[in-house]
């Protein structure tokens, strides 16, 4: 029997129509899913979160409990998400696993979700590493890890020994106070309201950093480095800035005592305080205010400023 073009092309198109609508159809069903734990703690906090897909956000308050809510959606609990929670003392983990779905119908159609919320004491210890997704934090006093494998970092509120990371995306942080390392492997880093100790990395990207500061390492590949310590800041260390590629501008107090060392392999380097030694407008190297610790300042290609704050 002769089948014609034209009854051949409708059988084709209707077929990926039902194809479509069981796509759009299976789309509709997925909602919203959670899991939820709540442990009741003595004394100081010891939270960990480890995920390999996902956000974190992490909200703290005058609690003595740690809760955990994860909201998922596309996925299914113990099939393609692997949640467990457990305590020990004051030490709470939390693990979610994401696990890759074979063959044709795995991902088509079905928009996954995965976001962690986290609930805690402010005053406690904290250590979050997700291998693909964000991470929010604000209002913690401690010692705080949060590593990203693929994406931004955001922190506020945060004081103790800050460990932020992420293997690419921006890092954002706010009202900090302790120290803290900031890397990225690709991406900008940003901090207003600083007061502390900072070595912020990135391997690609932009540092913006403006706070009091007692330490201060700034390290880019290639971009452009704003760095301005208010009035108050000391330099219990010596001070580093350096980028392969882009412009510095150091803003400093009028009081602040320092040797500086500034040079540029292409550009102009321009002061608005008064340095007394060698200047040039490659190189730069004397005294501020008398002198002091060392403040180290680099650009392989591009223009240095240095300013009162």
């Amino acid at each position: 029997m002769t089948i014609s073009y034209s009854r051949l092309a409708a059988r084709r198109l209707a077929a990926i129509g039902a194809v479509l609508i069981a796509m759009a159809t299976f789309t509709r069903v997925v909602h919203a899913d959670e899991y939820a734990k709540t442990y009741a703690i003595a004394q100081r906090a010891n939270v960990h979160v480890d995920t390999n897909d996902g956000s974190v956000r992490v909200v703290t308050s005058d609690v003595k409990q740690v809760e955990f809510h994860v909201e998922y959606s596309g996925l299914q609990l113990d099939k393609t998400l692997h949640v467990e929670s457990h305590q020990q003392g004051d030490r709470v983990d939390l693990t979610a696993r994401v696990v890759s779905v074979s063959g044709w119908f795995g991902g088509l159609g079905v928009a996954r979700r995965l976001h962690i919320e986290v609930r805690m004491p402010k005053d406690a210890d904290l250590q979050v590493e997700t291998g693909d997704g964000s991470v929010q934090a604000s209002l913690l006093v401690g010692n705080i890890s949060l590593h990203t494998g693929d994406g931004s970092i955001k922190a506020d509120g945060l004081s103790g020994t800050l460990d932020l990371r992420s293997g690419d995306g921006s890092i954002t942080v706010n009202s900090l106070k302790g120290a803290a390392t900031l890397y990225t492997g690709d991406g900008s880093i940003s901090g207003s309201d600083l007061d502390g100790r900072y070595d912020a990395t990135t391997g690609d990207g932009s540092v913006h950093l403006a706070g009091r500061f007692d330490g201060l390492t700034v390290k880019t590949g290639d971009g452009s480095i704003d760095a301005r310590a208010l009035p108050g800041s000391k330099m219990s260390t010596g001070w580093n800035l350096r980028t392969g590629s882009g412009s510095v501008e150091m803003a400093l107090p009028g009081d602040l005592p320092a040797d500086l060392d500034a040079t540029t392999g292409d550009g102009r380097i321009s002061l608005d305080i008064p340095v007394d030694g060698a200047v040039t407008k490659s190189e730069v190297r004397g005294k501020i205010n008398g002198g002091g610790r060392p403040l180290a300042i680099h650009t392989g290609d591009g223009s240095i400023h240095v300013v009162r704050a």
